[in-house]
């Protein structure tokens, strides 16, 4: 009777475990969330025991680090600091052996080398179970009973390392879930970026004028961060200006004018080493910090990025959008995207500048050519001259087309007589008739003779 008595306890006992063990692991089916799994099982843990105290650690390997993300002491949730385990501690012992510490008194606690954490209460009895992963201990379960000791039964042990081992491979199938995530998210917002570089590249692409590059980038990055306030400043090395060719503030576009770049500032320091500068909080002591100020007449952000721009390992200027209402606006992929943004605005802004110095020289090269030929027929018509009015004529004659019609003087000064003659003087579009008069000691053709 005593025999069929322990079996049927042992029965009822086994049934209890295992309808704990299936609503643990329905739940844990049910989710997919790392903190979830880990607040779910403490939960159903301080049900199933009636007590107060209970521990789930996370284990990072890499760091050594013991993450205490599930803490409750005297029915209370608490919060710790991640900690290394102690080098001979209980928890170095469970990751070689994988397997269950059980201390039923204070003498076995001491035995077993668990050490009271300052400002906790003190335990009569602890169960400290490793969640075991695919070949490894990834954390551990630690229930504590504050108010006797014997509190662990061999039951007890087993229900939790069930519990435990279901939570580790729920737990590993988070993380891989997690990751999968991360990736996938990621991989998204890359095919964003891509997406967007790509419609900015085609835009620049037909741009070959600096005010309709500026234009592109900056209608751009705040369509992106939904009519964000944009500034785009570029720095003139010759003059020492930092020029703000496209700027919007509160929506509207607003105009700044040229300023010297001071030494220090946010704008002074990108500039200077090439580096993008992110500001998500605490501007104002950002600003004493880089000795930066407020451009009078324009509001204060709440988040600010700057990216520099630039062109053969130097820095030319800067795009700079802000969030004049919020902290923690801009995230490290909205960096990464407005970084390339400003590559690819350097290398459309670098073509243009070659355009346009293209298109100066050429200019320039069409001018001399017609230099040359103007020079080559007046030469031709000189050289069939042999008097000398014939050469005021046929000079005088070139220079009123080259000019369209315009009026000139040619004036001949005589050094013996110091008289001035105008023999090919036009006025209104007429040939005037004037005669020889002594020069002046003042006056712009006195000037030119005598320098």
């Amino acid at each position: 009777f005593d025999e069929t008595q322990r079996l049927l306890k042992e029965t009822e006992e086994r049934a209890a475990e295992l309808a704990v063990i299936n609503k643990i692991q329905d739940g844990i089916a049910a989710e997919l969330d790392f903190q979830a799994i880990i607040d779910l099982v403490g939960d159903k843990l301080r049900e199933v025991f009636a007590v107060g105290d209970i521990s789930i650690a996370w284990y990072d390997a890499q760091r050594d680090l013991l993450s205490h993300l599930y803490t409750y002491e005297l029915g209370k949730r608490i919060q710790f600091p991640p900690s290394k385990p102690l080098v001979d501690g209980p928890f170095r012992r469970i990751l070689d052996s994988r397997r269950p510490i059980i201390a039923n008194s204070r003498a076995e606690l001491d035995a077993a080398g668990f050490r009271q954490i300052p400002g906790t209460a003190e335990s009569f009895s602890l169960a400290l179970i490793p969640i075991v992963g695919t070949g490894a201990v990834l954390g551990s379960i630690n229930v504590e009973n504050y108010d006797r000791e014997n509190a662990f039964r061999d039951s007890d042990v087993r229900l939790l390392t069930t519990v435990a081992s279901a939570m580790g491979v729920a737990l590993e199938n988070a993380r891989l879930f997690g990751e999968t995530q991360r990736l996938l998210k990621e991989t998204e917002e890359r095919a964003a970026e891509l997406a967007i570089i790509n419609s900015v590249q085609q835009a620049l692409a037909a741009k070959l004028d600096l005010t309709g590059i500026y234009t592109a980038v900056g209608d751009k990055i705040r369509d992106i961060f939904g009519n964000a306030d944009v500034e785009i400043r570029v720095h003139d090395p010759v003059t020492n200006l930092l020029h703000v060719p496209y700027v919007y503030e509160l929506g509207k576009r607003i105009t700044i004018e040229p300023e010297p770049l001071r030494k220090r500032g946010f704008s002074a320091h990108v500039l200077r080493t090439g580096e993008s500068l992110v500001i998500n909080e605490g501007l104002s002591e950002a600003m004493q910090a880089y000795g930066s100020s407020i451009v009078e007449g324009t509001a204060t952000a709440r988040s600010v990025v700057y990216v520099p721009l630039r062109a053969q390992r130097s820095s030319r200027g800067l795009i700079a959008p802000s969030d004049l209402t919020r902290e923690h606006a801009f995230t490290d992929s909205h960096v990464r995207l407005l970084e390339r943004l400003a590559n690819s605005m350097s290398v459309a802004l670098e073509n243009a500048r070659l355009f346009d110095e293209t298109q100066r020289l050429f200019k320039e090269s069409e001018q001399r050519a017609a230099e040359l030929s103007i020079i080559n027929s007046v030469q031709q018509a000189l050289a069939a001259e042999l008097n000398m009015q014939g050469i005021y004529d046929a000079v005088g004659d070139k220079v009123r087309e080259i000019f369209q019609k315009a009026d000139i003087g040619t004036r001949i000064y005589d050094p013996h007589t110091n008289r001035i003659h105008d023999p090919d003087f036009f006025k209104d579009g007429k040939l005037l008739d004037l005669p020889p008069y002594p020069i002046s000691d003042t006056g712009i053709a006195a000037h030119v003779l005598r320098t």
